[in-house]
This record gives C-alpha cells, sequence and structure tokens, in this order.
C-alpha cells in the first residue's frame, strides 16, 4: 500500500473542518405514509452512466456525447481519467460537453493516483479536490471532507454510491472491506452501488491479476450492492452470483439478462467491467471461447471486446422504471449506436424490507460510524460521524425547540454541540427546512473556542446535517466500548447506546 495513502488513513492532516452527518434511513413521502420508515428508493427513471479508461481524446468526447444524447442525469467513472496528469484538462472537456454542475462521480485508478490527492501539487491540478468541488456545486456532499485515504461515499437523487482505492489485496480484504460494510450494513437505500477500478483476476476476463481481494466484493454482494468496475479496457457482466470467488451462478436466477439483487449470507448481485470509455480496446485472454456460451464457470452473462468487435460505450442503468422502485433495467451502447447488452434488475423487496427492519435497535438513535480524531499541529479536533433516528415530522420543530447532541463514553462527557431555541435559525426553502450558521458557538459545560457549526434540519425528510470545527478542544478518542448518543430536540430525547471499536492506532472509531 502506498505509504502516503496508508498515512492519510491513520492521521488526520490539517483539517479545514469537519463533518458530523445524520443521515435518517427513511423513505421518500411520496412512497410511504407520513411518519413511516423504510426503504429509500432512487427519483424514478433515474438513468446513470458508467464507464471507466477514458483517456482524453475525441473518442472519450464521443461517449461523454453519447451519454448526453442518451438522457442519463448522472455519471459514475471508475477511474483512469486521462492518462496524462492534467485534471484540469480532463474536466474541461467534461464541463464542455456535459456542463459544469453535471453530478459526476469517480473512483480512483492506478493512473490517476499521483495527481490524485488534494494538495498533490501538480499545476494542472488534482483529481479530489475538483471532485469535491464539483460535488459541493450540486450539493452531493460526501461521509468525509478528506478524499485523499481514496474512499468516500455520497447520496445523489436517492442512490446510494461508496467509492474505494486500488491499493491492492491487503488494503482492499482489511480497510475497504471493513468501510464497505461501515457504509452499507444500516443503509436503506434500495439502490446501491459500490465502485472501484480495479479487479480480481477471475472477475474480468483480460490478464490483470488479483488486486482488490475478494472481501469487497463479497462484502458490497451480500449488502445487496451493485459492483461497479473498470481497468480492463472492455465491456463485461456477470450473471447474478451468490459466491464471487468461487463464481457461483444463483440456480434461482440464473437469467442471463434477468438480475436479482437480495441481501443475506450469502446474498446475491452482479459485477461488470466498463473500461471502454475511449483509451483503447483489449483482447479477451480468459473464459474463452469468444461467443456464447462462454468458458469459466458459466458466470458471464455478456462479455464485449476486441474478439467481439468491441468499441467504446457506455453503459446505462435506469432506476425505479416503470412505477416499480425495485426494478431497473441496464443496457451498454456503443458510439456507433450499437446495443450490445440489454438486461433487467429487480432487488428482493421482502429480504431488503426485513433485513433492514431486523438491524434497527429498539433505540430510537443509531449510529452507524464514527471517526474522532486530534490534529496536534493546528490543535483543532475533527469530529464526524453518521447515524439516523425516527420521529414524526409534526412532532419536531427545532428554531422553537433548539437542538442538542451529546456523546458520552465510559469515563463520562465526551463532547456536546448545542444550538438554543430560536438562535439563529432561518428557512432555506419552502417547506419545513431551517439552518443555522453561526461562527461562535459551544457547548454550556464545555466551551467550545473559536468553534464553527452549521446546522440544517428538514422536517419533511426528518434529516438533518451538522459540521464542526474546534479549537483548543481537549477531545480524545473515547476508550473502546460503549458510546451513548443523545439528540435532544426540545423535550424530545433520542437515544442509543453501542459498542465500538478503534481502529488505525486509535484514530478512528467504527461499530464492531
Amino acid at each position: 500500500m502506498r505509504r502516503d495513502v496508508r498515512q492519510t488513513y491513520r492521521a488526520a492532516s490539517p483539517i479545514v473542518g469537519a463533518v458530523l452527518t445524520a443521515l435518517l434511513a427513511l423513505a421518500s413521502p411520496q412512497s410511504h405514509a407520513q411518519g413511516a420508515s423504510g426503504p429509500i428508493p432512487t427519483d424514478p427513471n433515474l438513468k446513470v452512466a458508467f464507464i471507466g479508461d477514458s483517456g482524453n481524446g475525441e473518442d472519450f468526447r464521443r461517449v461523454l456525447g453519447l451519454i448526453k444524447s442518451e438522457g442519463a442525469v448522472m455519471v459514475m467513472h471508475q477511474g483512469d481519467f486521462d492518462y496524462a496528469k492534467d485534471a484540469d484538462g480532463f474536466f474541461a472537456t467534461i464541463d464542455s460537453i456535459l456542463g459544469p454542475n453535471f453530478p459526476y462521480f469517480a473512483s480512483v485508478g492506478n493512473h490517476d493516483i499521483d495527481s490524485w490527492n488534494e494538495g498533490c501539487s501538480n499545476p494542472h491540478g488534482c483529481y479530489a479536490e475538483i471532485l469535491k468541488n464539483r460535488m459541493t456545486r450540486i450539493g452531493a456532499i460526501p461521509d468525509d471532507p478528506n478524499l485523499n485515504d481514496e474512499m468516500y461515499s455520497v447520496t445523489n437523487r436517492g442512490l446510494k454510491m461508496v467509492f474505494v482505492g486500488q491499493e491492492g489485496t491487503s488494503a482492499g480484504d482489511s480497510i475497504y472491506a471493513r468501510y464497505l460494510q461501515d457504509q452499507l450494513a444500516t443503509d436503506d437505500h434500495i439502490w446501491r452501488i459500490c465502485s472501484w477500478h480495479k479487479n480480481q483476476n477471475a472477475m474480468q476476463v483480460g490478464d490483470k491479476d488479483d488486486a482488490m481481494g475478494w472481501r469487497v466484493y463479497e462484502t458490497c454482494k451480500d449488502l445487496g450492492a451493485i459492483i461497479a468496475t473498470a481497468h480492463e479496457h472492455s465491456y463485461h457482466r456477470t450473471k447474478t452470483l451468490t459466491s464471487m470467488q468461487n463464481e457461483t451462478v444463483d440456480a434461482s436466477c440464473s437469467s442471463p439478462d434477468n438480475l436479482c439483487i437480495a441481501q443475506g449470507h450469502p446474498g446475491k448481485s452482479f459485477v461488470f467491467v466498463s473500461g471502454l470509455g475511449g483509451e483503447n480496446v483489449r483482447d479477451q485472454e480468459r473464459c474463452l471461447p469468444a461467443t456464447l456460451p462462454y468458458g469459466c464457470n458459466g458466470e458471464w452473462a455478456r462479455i464485449y471486446t476486441r474478439d467481439q468487435g468491441g468499441t467504446f460505450g457506455a453503459l446505462f442503468i435506469t432506476f425505479n422504471i416503470d412505477g416499480d422502485p425495485y426494478k431497473a433495467r441496464g443496457y451498454f451502447k456503443n458510439i456507433d449506436g450499437k446495443i450490445i447488452d440489454t438486461f433487467v434488475i429487480r432487488v428482493d423487496a421482502d429480504t431488503f424490507s426485513s433485513l433492514t427492519a431486523a438491524r434497527r435497535p429498539s433505540a430510537a438513535l443509531l449510529l452507524s460510524r464514527a471517526k474522532l480524531r486530534r490534529d496536534h499541529h493546528s490543535h483543532q479536533d475533527w469530529l464526524s460521524l453518521q447515524g439516523s433516528f425516527v420521529a414524526a415530522p409534526d412532532s419536531i420543530n427545532p428554531p422553537s425547540d433548539g437542538v442538542t447532541l451529546s456523546l458520552i463514553d465510559r469515563d463520562g462527557h465526551v463532547v456536546e454541540i448545542k444550538v438554543p431555541a430560536g438562535d439563529g435559525w432561518t428557512t432555506t426553502r419552502t417547506g419545513r427546512e431551517w439552518s443555522f450558521q453561526r461562527k461562535k458557538d459551544g457547548s454550556q459545560r464545555d466551551p467550545i473556542v473559536y468553534a464553527k457549526l452549521g446546522i440544517k434540519f428538514n422536517t419533511k425528510t426528518r434529516q438533518f446535517d451538522m459540521s464542526v470545527k474546534a479549537k483548543e478542544m481537549e477531545l480524545s478518542p473515547p476508550d473502546v466500548g460503549p458510546i451513548t448518543a443523545l439528540l435532544t430536540i426540545g423535550a424530545r430525547e433520542f437515544h442509543n447506546t453501542q459498542d465500538w471499536r478503534s481502529t488505525e492506532k486509535g484514530k478512528k472509531l467504527v461499530t464492531p
């Protein structure tokens, strides 16, 4: 694993701010009765394009033109951008065809890594910085403002996306798999995408070696996520698999053109490689013959390489179709206008709903991940949490009631963030949504000097977002073990106590 990436993951770099995000795993009001909890759908007919290995030449421009003409409203790029370390030039091409505010999300590829990190010192720009600025412009805020560890998750228009890096099998089996588990285990979005660049040898038909480890594949499959990759410059897609490592086709859903997603042990999902973004086209080296039925274990539904006359194009998946939030349709189309592959995907609504309900604790507040780090250079603390709580919308009025969030470990009080009733709340849009911005605020018991606090609260969705940066505040990671989180809105209290474990020399805290 690269030394700089490992250090970024283990210790906080000088941090401009910190994010405290609580995401409510509740369904949209259009799909469920008021006050009911349940799976979260995407926007109806949400069309997303998937590409990788693009370069920044005329063929990439043609692929972007195809994406625009097909009516996709979002791109997920699985790494290897321009092969020239020219982030400014690469995104200038995207902006010129799709527009500067077009939702464009990406995993880092092995050809991008030297210019990935913010502050990479490349005069032609740094990919992570440009991506983060783009997400900020469109209001899609990642779970962690620091993308230098090559991992982040973000939700846009109801689609949950989790991106991890390309640092090899050791990182994949330990760091990346654990991060994917933390991001998806308590998430209630119906459609989830796991995105990374590299492959395991058996999950591609070229000559790539094992480069990700199997735990990332199996984790995403068991948590009901589609697995999007690139790296091998061709297009190929599996059937529904219940074991990625053993390439086991699901006997109950074996059709090459009808795919099934289900959570469980084992769960079921599929993998695709969409690496025809514009750089070049490679041969089929594995699972010959080059025509149906393919070799290996019969796991491949469609293979499109130079052996099949392959050329550049994109995979398109449209989620929430035909009035069914659990149904999607996919197709791969090349720049010559030919459709190479078509398929339908269905999420098992019964297993999804039952597992979602089963993992909710009886407490009204659930914290799914936590980070608490001290930057001794800047004397700032950075706090990041993810969680959810359940409450009827009409029972909450933050401007009138005020909001307090406390964390308490076995040794006593850890930190408290408080906004008094009526203090600084403003309406941000039609509907019951308020925001609070103040440059100085803090706990009454543990004053935060030079604190910056921001809160946005939406009672229609029962979702709130907080961010906090603090100077000269003696925070330290709590002992491993139970941590109690208490969210108070007026007289309403939402609390939860659960065990945590520290990782990376105590710099981060996650659920067991």
